[in-house]
């Protein structure tokens, strides 16, 4: 079971709206994944589970079935992503519906709004008007209530761009961070992001964060590909050069056709191999570059200012990316950090400018993992942010079974 625990009204003695969700021990670009976690098709969104609040005399509701969701097989639903609204009398949230019975046609995450959650009411949830046949998740409200999802519509609404692929599996993944009003006008991409965002919140500084998948060396891909070419051998994953976004004409890929401007570090199926298409001929002194981070970003409710949160550098925080040149020392850092990804960001509402988030490997444990904090206040020196471990290091892992961390 998966849960998401969001509190509504007062931070104390305060009612919790969550989710329930019915296990899936696949761990790849389902909805419990890391990435790729935004579609709702069977396949990717095992169905079962609600929307449930816990009052805070211990009552539990299952508010789905009570508004007459997810009765019968034709209707089976799959939730996530509740935002409760500032006021504490309704929430957003996504769902599923159908798509388990033989012939259904494909299912999509949509946003709802739910009505009547606290003790004694009705419950009562409409459907939002938004992108229809698109997964759009993650929706919270902003402060002039628009709503901020993400959605794996592409920028311009062209069907022959869907899905939006990742620069490291070439899997479907999200577009970016989008914002409408409450009646779906006035659509608007605030971040196309190359291999998506994640999980929204606006902070108590009227801050959107979020966190946003940045893989940004040579694609893996295409690199095999080439190679593939270079030892007259078959290429293993079909990538393609188009003449552009408006063309359906393409061809395979060639040497040559990869232009990121650093050179990748390593490739073949251990990740350990140089690879000689790209790292043969370096200038003296540099190295190739290794860059995979799911960063906590910020970005203004209108589109503007978008960067890292505080503008801290990747490398301050996180270990994955090593140093462009070798003559100097190994980047080395003793102090608390995160290995390559800070996911689900949450506010501290008692002390602002706190960030929670799990600080989890890409696969093998559900996005979940060690529990960090980082403080990033707007007046915070991004030379000063620090990672702190909540939870052991360990926990980042799964652990034998005989394992105690503190």
């Amino acid at each position: 079971m998966s849960i998401l625990l969001y509190g509504v009204g007062t931070v104390h003695a305060a009612p919790i709206l969550f989710v329930t969700h019915t296990p899936d021990n696949n761990d790849f670009a389902n909805s419990v994944a890391v990435f790729g976690n935004h579609r709702g098709d069977v396949r990717s969104a095992t169905r079962g589970g609600d929307l449930y609040i816990r009052y805070d005399d211990s009552t539990l509701r299952n508010l789905t079935e009570d508004a007459g969701y997810g009765l019968t097989a034709a209707t089976e639903i799959t939730v996530r992503d509740p935002c409760v609204h500032w006021d504490g009398e309704k929430a957003l949230f996504s769902m599923a519906v159908g798509g388990s019975v033989q012939g259904d046609a494909e299912a999509y995450f949509q946003i709802y709004e739910i009505t009547g959650i606290l003790q004694g009411e009705t419950a009562v949830i409409t459907k939002l008007n938004q992108p229809e046949d698109y997964n759009n998740v993650s929706p919270v409200y902003g402060t002039d209530d628009r709503i901020l999802f993400t959605t794996d519509r592409p920028r311009n609404g062209d069907r022959r761009l869907y899905p939006q692929l990742d620069e490291y599996e070439s899997t479907p993944t999200n577009t970016g961070l989008w914002r409408m009003n409450p009646d779906g006008s006035s659509l608007e991409i605030l971040d196309h992001s190359p291999s998506g965002n994640f999980t929204p919140i606006v902070d108590s500084f009227g801050r959107i964060v979020f966190t946003r998948w940045d893989h940004l060396q040579r694609d893996q891909q295409t690199d095999g590909d080439i190679n593939a070419i270079i030892a007259g051998n078959p290429q293993p994953y079909g990538t393609r050069v188009y003449e552009s976004e408006e063309s359906d004409t393409y061809r395979g890929v060639q040497p040559g056709d990869e232009i990121f401007p650093d050179h990748r570090v390593y490739h073949g199926s251990d990740d350990t191999i140089p690879d000689p298409t790209w790292d043969t001929g370096l200038p003296a002194g540099e190295q190739g570059l290794r860059l995979n981070h799911f960063f906590p970003w910020m970005i203004n409710e209108d589109g503007t200012e978008l960067e890292t949160l505080n503008h801290v550098g990747r490398h301050e925080l996180f270990s994955y990316t090593p140093g462009s040149r070798n003559y100097l020392p190994d980047h080395n850092i003793t102090d608390p950090h995160i290995r390559e990804a800070m996911l689900q960001v949450r506010e501290d509402y008692a002390t602002s400018g706190w960030y929670y988030g799990t600080n989890a490997p890409e696969f093998g444990t559900h996005a979940s993992g060690q529990i960090v904090r980082l403080y990033g206040a707007p007046d915070e020196n991004p030379d000063d942010m620090r990672v702190e471990y909540v939870t052991n290091f360990v926990t980042r892992v799964p652990l034998p079974d005989s394992s105690t961390p503190t």
